[in-house]
């Protein structure tokens, strides 16, 4: 049941049922155009996804393993690119946060060096896990932490948890079904995970205004209706739900007041180069041809992030988010006949793949580099594994076994 098509099903489905939730007053109404195309998209990638699952049959595929020196000589390897990177900046950035040093996340890294250590190392973490479930080496589990604690020393909460994500969902497929111990435990980990998210925001806007523990604030900030105040629930699960509903909301907003352009050839490349290209290429055309991309219109307030579809909206109208619904259906077809199911990277591969979907709702992860690059790697390796037997002792020591 994992695949990106689910995932792209499942996160906006999640978005739409708490926005129906009506907490805030900022939020307007979903329009009619908006909710045929939600519909008819969760629709039909739910359909899509149960004919890739019948289709494909993809299965959790053992890697093999015979010699520990590559995982390690390779984690070495990604530790010494990251000392280079963090005398560059002149100090690791989780240290320089904690003692309120001046730092900037966006400057960090060397440029170019750091678009490759950032995508290969997550890359990386997700093989060392598909390789620890083959294997169950505790040696190779404690090389996958090590590889995972890289995003921390970065302060990366998004690498974090989109290497978590991967791996969860290569958890999943050796499973083949969720236990049932997860099905009750789960929903209640979830209920206290987003309470706990809430205390750790309004511990930290109440640091911030000097003053004691007070969930005023971010109701103020996000103009919490009076039936919510008034209800039962905890008011820390106001930041969950703004969190998972306001990118649906920006894009409704966006709709709402952005004047949609005429579509010309001028905005279909700009389009195609802002939204659809990774973001390391599109900042390079832009600079070189002097431009820039299109701002959105956002709901007031610090919720600045929307889904896969505002900008695009911006460029070419309804029709931009049509052609972006296209590109969103058809990407994962085209991987899966680039990268054969039975490669030895197709699994984390796929894995990112599903976690790139899962995000969708939330902002353009197809653009983000830090994300999307990451699926050169399993395509580079899988052939270079063919050709050279350089790569064949790195990653790959036999032929995967079922």
């Amino acid at each position: 049941m994992v695949n990106p098509y689910f995932c792209y099903s499942i996160s906006f489905l999640i978005a739409f049922l708490v926005y129906l939730l009506g907490w805030s007053d900022l939020y307007p109404r979903l329009s009619t155009p908006l909710l045929i195309f939600l519909i008819s998209t969760l629709v039909l990638f739910t359909f899509v996804g149960y004919w890739v699952t019948k289709r494909l049959r993809i299965t959790f595929r053992s890697l093999p393993f015979s010699d520990l020196s590559s995982p390690i000589l390779i984690t070495l390897f990604l530790y010494a690119l990251w000392i280079v990177e963090f005398l560059y900046q002149g100090g690791i950035p989780l240290f320089m946060i904690l003692l309120k040093l001046p730092y900037d996340y966006r400057l960090f890294g060397v440029p170019s060096l750091h678009v490759f250590i950032v995508t290969f190392s997550s890359f990386y973490t997700v093989f060392l896990f598909h390789l620890f479930l083959s294997t169950r080496k505790k040696e190779i589990l404690f090389l996958y932490l090590v590889n995972l604690f890289a995003a921390v020393l970065i302060y990366s909460r998004a690498m974090f948890f989109f290497n978590l994500s991967a791996s969860f969902f290569l958890l999943l497929l050796m499973t083949r079904k969720i236990p049932r111990a997860l099905v009750f435990i789960g929903p209640l980990s979830l209920i206290l995970l987003f309470y706990c998210f809430g205390v750790l925001g309004t511990l930290r806007v109440s640091r911030e205004s000097k003053t004691e523990y007070d969930n005023g604030i971010f109701l103020e900030t996000g103009k919490a209706t009076a039936s919510f105040k008034n209800s039962f629930v905890p008011k820390e699960y106001f930041w969950t739900y703004i969190y998972m509903s306001s990118p649906l909301a920006n894009l409704q907003h966006n709709i709402n007041t952005f004047p949609p352009p005429a579509p010309t050839i001028t905005n279909v490349g700009q389009m195609i180069n802002n939204e659809i290209l990774m973001d390391f290429i599109s900042k390079r055309v832009n600079s070189l041809l002097g431009l820039q991309r299109l701002d959105e219109n956002t709901i007031p307030g610090p919720f600045n992030v929307s889904t896969v579809y505002s900008r695009s909206f911006n460029y070419l109208g309804w029709t931009g988010i049509l052609i972006m619904a296209t590109v969103v259906l058809i990407l994962p077809w085209a991987y899966f006949k680039i990268l054969p199911v039975q490669s030895p990277f197709f699994l984390t591969g796929f894995t990112i793949l599903c976690t790139m979907y899962l995000f969708l709702a939330y902002d353009n992860t197809i653009r983000f580099t830090g994300l999307s690059f990451q699926l050169v790697y399993p395509v580079v390796l899988h052939y270079c594994v063919a050709k050279f037997t350089v790569f064949k002792k790195f990653f790959v020591n036999n032929k995967v076994t079922s």
